[in-house]
């Protein structure tokens, strides 16, 4: 936040966002005005520092990814070189709540042939490679179990997947209400359980071969929203 200053000397200045003094020894030392700031210690990661709006150097508390909201999660990670076969992603979150909505899609975006995205996957044709996987808790006032039924443990899944072999841009998209997304089995060569929650933090993920699964040897991004 920028303030109007007044100094010894009686002159004056408008707008100073901040202000360099020099240090001894020689350079400038800036000093930054902070009365703006509204982030509290919940706001900010375990030990990380911030200065409160009174200039007070302060240590965050948040626990999770993101550096924010514990219940928030985000990060990348690179699929096994192994195909047809479940292999396990572990998520950075220090929290006691459960999933309610996870993403996981190509990191730089399914649909991105730059050098951003990926064009290994955007030129890829191998079919039922899932390119986003999506999942909503489908009671997300119910603690999962992690066991191989009930409807605690279900999930509303949605995957969109390449769906030819001789044309890279050639998608479709499928769906299920009641996949068992939250369980101790591992994930399959389906597309609604392609991914799987074994517990809060543990996922088994499926590599694609001639079947349903993320596409081998490839980073993809998870977005993960917690209950707490």
């Amino acid at each position: 936040m920028a303030q109007n200053l007044t100094l010894w000397n009686g002159a004056t200045y408008s707008n100073v966002p901040a202000v360099q003094l020099p240090k001894q020894g020689g350079g400038l030392a800036t000093f930054t005005d902070v009365t703006d700031s509204t982030a509290a210690a919940a706001d900010v990661a375990q030990g990380k520092y911030f200065y409160t709006a009174a200039g007070v150097r302060t240590e965050g508390t948040a626990s999770g990814g993101g550096g924010g909201s514990s219940k928030f999660v985000m990060g990348e990670f690179t699929t096994s070189a192994t195909t047809g076969a479940a292999a396990t992603l572990t998520i950075s979150y220090a929290g006691s709540g459960y999933p309610i909505a996870a993403v996981f899609f190509i990191s730089g975006g399914v649909y991105n042939n730059t050098d951003t995205g990926n064009t290994t996957w955007y030129n890829s044709l191998q079919r039922y490679a899932i390119g986003e996987w999506f999942m909503t808790k489908s009671i997300t006032t119910s603690t999962p179990t992690y066991g191989t039924s009930g409807t605690q443990n279900q999930g509303a899944t949605t995957w969109v997947y390449k769906n030819s072999t001789s044309q890279a841009t050639t998608y479709s998209r499928s769906s299920a209400m009641n996949t068992n997304s939250f369980t101790s089995s591992n994930a399959t060569a389906a597309g609604a359980t392609a991914i799987r929650f074994k517990s809060r933090t543990s996922v088994s993920y499926f590599v694609a071969s001639t079947s349903y699964g993320l596409l081998a040897s490839t980073k993809y991004t998870y977005i993960v929203t917690y209950s707490e």
